[in-house]
């Protein structure tokens, strides 16, 4: 055999292995959030603007009893508020509700029937019963979405981190001036 073809041989073994040994690429189906990410990362949310959103929440369901059907409504228009504020998914609200389900799973499908009470009242379809189990559950939701706190990872100052076997830790320099 000539050096050319053992050549030609080398390399076809050594792209036939990195083809096998190769990780498979994921494509994360429309919808789907990649596990390698986790959960939908919440925004940060100051704690007068949790209030804001509960009191107005408290009005509209105050008003409930007047109209509830335009409450409940608008209960779910301050619940899209809410999660936008917080960062989920804004492309539908399919994707919304399932981030939220993912987030909050005690939780998981408050969204929805709120969403549906809600297009239920517009149809003018709705009882009044559906329409309160679904503020009830769409209140639960709202206020573990303005509670919960985005996951901050923990940093301990540079002083009282521990050494890690492997790792490599840069050497501290002092600050002192020499004449």
């Amino acid at each position: 055999m000539s050096i050319g073809a053992l050549a030609i041989l080398g390399v076809a073994a050594v792209m036939i292995l990195a083809l096998v040994m190769a990780r498979p690429v994921r494509r994360t189906p429309p919808g789907r959030f990649r596990h390698r990410e986790g959960r939908p990362r919440l925004r940060p949310m100051s704690r007068s603007e949790a209030d804001q959103y509960l009191a107005q929440w408290s009005v509209l369901s105050g008003q409930f009893v007047d109209s509830p059907g335009e409450a409940t409504t608008r209960a779910q228009e301050l619940l899209d508020t809410v999660a936008t504020a917080r960062g989920l998914p804004t492309a539908s609200p399919e994707l919304r509700t399932r981030a939220l389900s993912e987030l909050f799973p005690d939780h998981a499908d408050a969204a929805r029937r709120l969403r549906d009470a809600s297009e239920q009242a517009a149809a003018g379809s709705g009882d009044a019963e559906t329409m309160r189990q679904a503020m009830l559950a769409g209140r639960a939701l709202l206020a573990e979405l303005v509670a919960a706190a985005p996951r901050v990872p923990d940093v301990a100052p540079v002083s009282q981190r521990k050494a890690v076997p492997g790792r490599r830790v840069p050497p501290q320099r002092s600050a002192t001036l020499h004449p």
